[in-house]
């Protein structure tokens, strides 16, 4: 039935025709029936995980379902199966809630900025797994500075988890392995150029993410017309949910829709969800497929979830600015993509802490204002369907009627080379969150000095900064 089967010495080169990603998505969707059912079975089962699993395997040899199950699941996700036999003992094991970050040797000094921005400045106690691909990707020495560095901190080389033979890992494809290695149940995974401007355990009490087990956010609105992302996604999973039709992304208004920046998603109630983001990432799927049709791994974690039919939920608003005002136009902000919480407030912002890094414009940006991405005038109608989710809508902004509901009369517009917006309402940051944006400027230059070092091979050690100055802010 299924021909995603493959050795882990095997090179897709020679077997093109072995990608069929309709015929993906049917064999997930069938999985995700067994898996459900044969989950009660295991549930029912005394003894610890290994002695679940032996006796599953011998209850296969009577039970054609369980059979099936077992060896369907080891063609569809065959890097679960190292050192356990089945995804349950995987799901087991996971507990509590944390932060996952993927960092190497290029991204070294902007992790250092994002966890000491959480920890020194934010005073969050979430805990923070640091993930990378093995010492070639992230350097014994830097490591152990990454050990060092904090509380609660653990430093993971995923291919210990998962198996790597099978997965064959590099650039974005770690993220989403990185969650599922995680031992968080709720897990949410933060880039290494991403900062908060509030605790990121508020995302763990969102209305959209408690009622589904998964939020993410939208990207900015660019490059509208294209529509390859789109056409595909129709041609191989013909039934999709009610969010995919009103996508910017299905109506050709912007070739991106998910900035996965962040991600939250929970994997005692999500697991198939984030199985099937993992199946995108994983060699064959991306090099042929999911990484030609979409720009890297942005668009696998809802696609993912669509193919398999796992429900999701997206923060209201698209990615915004957040900065400085533009030079001789005080209509317009450039700077770093910003992100709102479900009030519509700065949450986070991702791209790290130049003007425009993509331009080669590395001057700190001087944080003191922030705009709107839009989408929520959008969303409006969605919404009105709903009445109850209109009145946690209204209930949450304090408002009272719809008729209350201010909207932006039209999405802002990027200038993408220069990264500015223009075309709604300027705010200005609070003094709150200007001190925090502003300090993360001098954190950082502590993240780079010990990343030179370490490029230069020279001794380094976290201990000897103090990251609670010069900030100290109540």
């Amino acid at each position: 039935m299924l021909k995603q089967e493959y050795g882990k010495d095997e090179d897709l080169k020679d077997h093109p025709e072995r990608i069929d990603m309709a015929e993906l998505a049917r064999a997930e969707r069938l999985y995700k029936s067994l898996w459900l059912h044969v989950k009660t079975i295991y549930d029912g089962l005394s003894g610890r995980d290994r002695e679940r699993e032996r006796t599953l395997t011998q209850m296969a040899k009577s039970k054609p379902e369980i059979d099936f199950f077992l060896r369907l699941e080891k063609r569809l996700y065959p890097w679960t199966h190292y050192g356990r036999q089945t995804t349950f003992s995987l799901q087991r094991a996971f507990n509590g809630r944390g932060i996952v970050i993927c960092a190497g040797n290029n991204q070294f000094e902007f992790a250092v900025t994002a966890i000491q921005a959480i920890r020194a400045r934010l005073k969050s106690t979430l805990p923070i797994q640091v993930f990378h691909m093995g010492d070639g990707d992230l350097s014994p020495d830097r490591q152990k500075y990454f050990r060092e560095m904090t509380t609660d901190i653990e430093v993971i080389d995923v291919t210990q988890t998962l198996d790597n033979g099978y997965m064959k890992l590099g650039g974005w494809a770690i993220k989403p392995f990185a969650m599922l290695a995680s031992s968080f149940e709720e897990v949410m995974f933060v880039d290494a150029d991403v900062y908060f401007l509030q605790d990121p355990e508020v995302l763990f009490d969102d209305p959209g993410y408690k009622a589904t087990g998964a939020l993410f956010f939208y990207d900015r609105t660019l490059f509208p017309g294209w529509k390859d992302g789109a056409n595909w996604l129709r041609s191989v999973t013909p039934m999709l949910s009610t969010f995919p039709p009103l996508s910017r992304m299905f109506r050709y208004l912007s070739a991106h829709e998910q900035e996965s920046g962040v991600v939250v998603i929970n994997k005692k109630t999500r697991l198939l969800g984030m199985l099937a983001v993992c199946k995108m990432n994983s060699k064959w799927e991306r090099d042929h497929v999911s990484y030609k049709v979409f720009h890297g791994d942005k668009e696998t974690f809802w696609t993912g979830f669509e193919m398999i039919q796992e429900p999701y939920a997206f923060m209201r608003s698209y990615g915004g600015v957040i900065g400085e005002l533009r030079e001789g136009n005080d209509k317009s902000v450039c700077g770093a993509q910003m992100h709102q919480d479900h009030l519509r407030q700065p949450l986070w912002w991702n791209g790290g802490l130049y003007r425009n890094k993509n331009s080669g414009v590395t001057r700190n940006l001087n944080f003191g204002y922030w705009m709107d991405g839009g989408g929520q005038q959008q969303h409006r109608e969605w919404y009105t369907k709903d009445q109850d989710t209109m009145k946690q809508i209204l209930a949450d902004l304090g408002l009272r009627s719809e008729s209350e509901l201010k909207l932006e009369p039209g999405d802002a517009e990027w200038d993408f080379g220069e990264s500015c917006l223009a075309g709604a309402t300027v705010h200005q940051l609070s003094q709150i969150q200007k001190d925090f944006a502003n300090s993360y400027v001098q954190i950082d230059r502590f993240g780079r000095e010990d990343g030179a070092k370490a490029h230069r091979g020279e001794p380094i050690d976290p201990k000897k900064h103090n990251w609670e100055e010069p900030f100290n802010h109540s």
